[in-house]
């Protein structure tokens, strides 16, 4: 049988590899939306929980985490189905990090009830898991604030062993804000530096 693949110099193996990291890394840059998104509403969901809750303003001050489905969820899917049509070929980094966060979505979706019906604060438990992806995805895509970000996440998660439950909504608060906020903000200020015509 004829052999009909051509094999690649390793010039233009280095180029297929260049390409690819670089395909990745746009992708990556785009997914700043996200850390800003979820971390925006992280924080003020966080916030009015805690402030409901303390001053007993509302029978279920859990309702403020209702924002991450009103706004967050269609926000999010919408943004990926924009980006999904631009991608003609999503490439492994692209779907190795797609397969972290649904993974995280799947355990975060088991944890929280759980912990709801054993009576524990769910704070702690999503805080480890919401480490775990970001640090993945530092570490995947070679972005060190995400990585800092992670640590900052899992010193909060550490953090809540000493803390009511009520106080464990503003160490989430805050863990938003070094996890997702301030990696958000470096991946947008990176695009735009990425953006810039060079001569």
């Amino acid at each position: 049988m004829e052999q009909t693949e051509k094999a690649l110099s390793p010039q233009e193996s280095l180029r297929v590899i260049r390409n690819t990291i670089d395909l990745a890394k746009r992708s990556f840059r785009d997914n700043g939306f996200h850390f800003l998104l979820w971390g925006w509403l992280v924080v003020l969901a966080s916030a009015a929980h805690w402030y409901l809750l303390v001053n007993r303003l509302h029978p279920n001050p859990e309702i403020a985490w209702a924002v991450m489905v009103v706004i967050g969820m269609p926000a999010a899917l919408i943004r990926e189905w924009r980006r999904g049509k631009q991608i003609q070929a999503p490439n492994l980094f692209h779907q190795m990090y797609g397969m972290i966060w649904l993974g995280y979505g799947i355990s975060m979706g088991l944890a929280i009830p759980l912990a709801a019906k054993s009576g524990f604060s769910p704070v702690p438990i999503i805080l480890v898991l919401t480490g775990f992806a970001t640090f993945m995805s530092g570490i995947i895509l070679s972005f060190k604030p995400l990585v800092f970000g992670a640590a900052a996440i899992w010193a909060g998660a550490l953090w809540c062993l000493f803390l009511s439950p009520e106080q464990h909504l503003l160490v989430q608060a805050a863990s938003a804000v070094f996890g997702y906020l301030l990696p958000g903000y470096l991946l947008n200020h990176q695009m735009r530096e990425s953006n810039v015509p060079r001569p």
